[in-house]
């Protein structure tokens, strides 16, 4: 506040109180009392002060019924907690219960019929531990359509560790009665019922892909087992995936061919043919490609130079390699597991290949089996 209207505050207090009403008295008569009236408070030139207040505060309300003070006794806080969580656990609850009637519900019959075709094996191994191992109706969709394929599911083997939920997509046994060869593989009736390469004049790879119906997976395994015709020559062919690199069973997924397995086919297990051998013989043959690496089996089915046209003891099966090798001592035989990257949907392919033609050489199948999950 400035010093002129500090001043003119005081000054029209003062003027205020100095124009009090006065008494003035006729010395001639006592009696007669006149009261003289108050001036008019002049302005002092200077600008008002700012507004006072618009009245007093009002009284306080009456208490309020707040949350605060609802909780202001500890142990009605207690008491809201344990309704609180009364009403939690009974709202979870009946969620859980929803849930798992509507997955029951869904689960009923899944991939029993085209109409209630599922997602995968898997899919119905997590509705149903308990579903049994057959043929089930599985649903792919693409940029163009909705397409229903029935797969066999293998529901009740343990693969890789993983029980369950693996879908079976390329099967030859040759053992069952009036099994055939899937084309181009060429039918072996002598001395029993084989699959061999198609008639091929030269060294070359006969080849069958089977298809996964777009189904995604990540895990691949399978299992193999044959017999060598006459000589073998291990990995002593072109180091390219697309060729015959191998004597023996290659397993390829996709377009280009990435490697999945490769069940190879020496010349002997403890003979010196150090250029056809395998790899883990006595006398040790060519290194596998490095697009291969270790994933791979190889065994030649025969001890000594022994050459005979068909050897009658089991490739892959982990038995019957001889001494002075480790062919057969790879954990696992005759069954492979592999765990990619990153899931697909390739199909997959298996070449039977050699680098002579099928009089000089052959790799006979008699079982083949490969799972994706």
């Amino acid at each position: 506040m400035k010093f002129t209207e500090r001043v003119c505050i005081v000054l029209v207090f003062l003027v205020g109180v100095s124009a009090k009403p006065s008494i003035t008295t006729n010395q001639t008569d006592t009696d007669n009392v006149t009261m003289a009236t108050s001036g008019t408070v002049g302005g002092c030139g200077i600008l008002q002060g700012p507004p006072g207040r618009d009245g007093r505060d009002g009284l306080p309300g009456p208490p309020g019924t707040c949350l605060l003070s609802f909780f202001a006794d500890s142990r009605d806080l207690k008491n809201i907690e344990g309704d609180l969580s009364d009403i939690i656990e009974a709202a979870i609850r009946n969620f859980t219960e929803e849930k798992t009637r509507s997955i029951a519900q869904r689960c009923i019959g899944l991939g029993s019929t085209s109409d209630q075709a599922a997602k995968s094996c898997g899919e119905i191994y997590q509705c149903n531990s308990e579903a049994t191992s057959g043929l089930y109706w599985l649903t792919t969709k693409d940029e163009e359509s909705v397409r229903i394929h029935q797969v066999y599911c293998d529901m009740e083997a343990w693969h890789c560790g993983v029980k369950g939920g693996w879908m079976r997509v390329a099967y030859i046994n040759m053992s069952q009665p009036e099994a055939e060869c899937p084309s181009p593989f060429r039918l072996v009736t002598s001395p029993k019922r084989l699959c061999g390469r198609a008639s091929i004049a030269t060294g070359g790879c006969s080849s069958k892909t089977f298809s996964t119906h777009n189904i995604s997976y990540n895990k691949v395994c399978g299992q193999a087992r044959g017999y060598k015709y006459a000589t073998a020559d291990g990995f002593h062919g072109p180091k390219d995936i697309n060729s015959y690199y191998v004597d023996g069973i290659s397993i390829t997924h996709g377009s280009p061919h990435k490697h999945l397995w490769t069940y190879a086919v020496g010349q002997s297990d403890d003979y010196n043919y150090p250029d056809h051998n395998c790899p883990c013989a006595k006398f040790p043959g060519p290194s596998p490609p490095s697009f291969v690496g270790n994933h791979y089996y190889c065994e030649s089915g025969n001890t000594g130079n022994n050459e005979l046209q068909f050897h009658d003891e089991p490739l892959w099966d982990g038995e019957g390699c001889g001494a002075g090798n480790n062919c057969c001592a790879q954990s696992g035989m005759p069954w492979f597991c592999r765990a990619l990257p990153q899931e697909v949907d390739d199909d997959i392919e298996v070449r039977n290949c050699a680098d002579q033609e099928i009089i000089d050489e052959d790799t006979y199948m008699e079982i083949l089996e490969i799972y994706v999950q």
